[in-house]
């Protein structure tokens, strides 16, 4: 290396491929049904092309209980997490939310109950960084039932909520962030 400045691109010339979408796991998540739903979302990602950053309130590890060991789960998901080093390390070494600069995303995704948007002053909270997110006007999308999102509504950006159709609301994000990586300077 001659030690020269290094160039770095902007987010909006990214290839496609190099989609990176944040996941924020709510603290109020823990039901294997619900880790399930995480295994879903992170693979629709991946499978997508796209680099799914996982983050918590605590960083480290955040899932709440731990997963099936092998011969215990009875799902494809599990066993491909199972086998997937890089996803076991993405799961145990998530980022704090404080530590999301959502300038270098295209989008985020939450699973779980993120809180009240626009009225939770904690940093440390999905919340926050979904309002973050929506301020700089990138997509999100909230897999949950329940969502208050007053007095701010989705400012610039693009709110996706899902339940049970969580594939939908991936598809909905992937195509909001490639969008962005068009229009992103």
């Amino acid at each position: 290396m001659n030690g020269g400045p290094v160039a770095v691109e902007p987010i909006g010339t990214l290839p496609e491929a190099a989609i990176r979408i944040a996941v924020m796991v709510s603290p109020t998540i823990g039901g294997s049904g619900e880790f399930e739903q995480f295994l879903s979302v992170y693979y629709a990602l991946q499978d997508a092309g796209a680099e799914a950053v996982i983050a918590s309130a605590s960083g480290g590890y955040s899932w709440p209980t731990t997963p099936k060991r092998a011969g215990e789960g009875d799902g494809n998901l599990e066993a491909r997490f199972r086998g997937d080093r890089k996803a076991r390390d993405d799961l145990a070494n998530t980022l704090q939310f404080r530590q999301i600069f959502v300038e270098d995303f295209h989008g985020g995704l939450c699973i779980g109950d993120p809180g009240a948007i626009w009225r939770d002053a904690d940093v440390d909270s999905a919340a926050a960084l979904i309002a973050r997110f929506l301020q700089v006007g990138r997509p999100v999308a909230v897999l949950r039932r329940a969502l208050e999102i007053e007095p701010e509504g989705a400012a610039a950006g693009l709110l996706i909520i899902g339940d049970n159709g969580w594939s939908h609301a991936v598809q909905a994000l992937m195509a909001a962030a490639r969008k962005n990586t068009r229009t992103l300077s």
